[in-house]
């Protein structure tokens, strides 16, 4: 190997030396041949997707990865494996397989060591336990494969699974498929359970809200009579009290007058010379026909208009039939 590793050349135009080689006893009786050989290592990228159908996979054939679950039943699955050779081990490669090409080793050995792998694992999982183990044995298959052939110059980039599980009894097939419906089904049931659950809540407190803003209107609007009912209470009650106290005032004020009119006679004389200037200062100039005299003073006399003159008793009797 380390004399394909010194040899190496990382090129696409190689010139190779040639020599003559006599085979017969005539000059010309001979042919040129090489003097170094020349291997190709093709470095490209190789995809294989083994499957079951014709219609998916690489080949037409049906290649699909077969394997055993515990309990003896058998099922396949599909696989999808990229690799590549990379520069630094194309001599790694070429010592490991002198004569093969990626492409056929992909088909050989990659497609065997993964064969085994996925058999090993799914010898550890019942049938029912298969369906949710599919990560767990793809994790084991990258972890074996993928350092097994980079020992080898081949680097493994991609490898996964294709198409799921397939079982060969179609009853156990349908059964699995009806056990993964009802699934579905059962967590659609429980996803719209939990969405009617949550309108629900959602109108639940939406009319809450709208329980409580009503509510808090009502009491605003009674808190606003009350305080609307309290002012006019107030208001009413001042106003009472103001005509009480003006009642009050002009009560006292009239005690009063009255106590000095009978405690001192001069007030009393004093007002009745008012009322007399009053009297004066309406007076028009014509004096009254008739005076009525109260008492024994001149100053209790009160005078009166003309009275009107005596109707006819023929005036009388008309105005009566009127």
């Amino acid at each position: 190997m380390k004399y394909l590793e010194e040899k190496k050349i990382a090129t696409k135009r190689v010139q190779i030396t040639h020599r003559w080689l006599q085979v017969g006893y005539l000059p010309n009786s001979g042919r040129y041949v090489g003097t170094v050989r020349l291997v190709k290592v093709d470095r490209r990228p190789i995809t294989r997707e083994w499957t079951k159908s014709h219609k998916t996979g690489t080949s037409q054939k049906d290649e699909a990865i077969s394997a055993e679950s515990q309990d003896s039943v058998n099922f396949s699955m599909g696989i999808s494996c990229t690799a590549f050779i990379p520069e630094e081990s194309a001599a790694v490669f070429l010592y490991s397989y002198p004569s093969k090409s990626l492409s056929e080793m992909m088909d050989m050995e990659v497609r065997a060591r993964i064969h085994q792998v996925i058999a090993e694992e799914a010898g550890n999982y019942s049938l029912f336990d298969l369906p949710g183990k599919k990560n767990e044995i793809m994790r084991a298959v990258r972890d074996d494969v993928g350092p097994f052939f980079k020992k080898k110059g081949i680097e493994i980039t991609t490898l996964a699974m294709l198409g799921g599980l397939t079982f060969e009894n179609p009853e156990i097939q349908r059964a699995i498929d009806d056990a993964a419906k009802a699934a579905q089904l059962k967590v659609a049931a429980e996803a719209k359970r939990a969405a009617q659950e949550v309108e629900n809540k959602t109108i639940l407190l939406a009319a809450e809200g709208k329980a409580i803003a009503s509510k808090r209107e009502a009491q605003g609007r009674v808190e606003v009579e009350l305080v609307r009912v309290e002012g006019d209470a107030k208001m009413r009650i001042r106003e009472a009290e103001g005509q009480a106290e003006a009642l009050k005032k002009n009560a006292d004020a009239r005690a009063y007058e009255a106590q000095k009119a009978s405690e001192q006679p001069e007030y009393l004389r004093l007002k009745l010379l008012e009322t007399e200037m009053l009297r004066w200062m309406q007076w028009d100039g014509r004096y009254p026909q008739y005076v009525l005299q109260m008492g024994g003073s001149a100053a209790t006399a009160v005078m009166l208009p003309p009275l009107p003159a005596p109707m006819a008793p023929d005036t009388l009797k008309t105005a009566q039939k009127k």
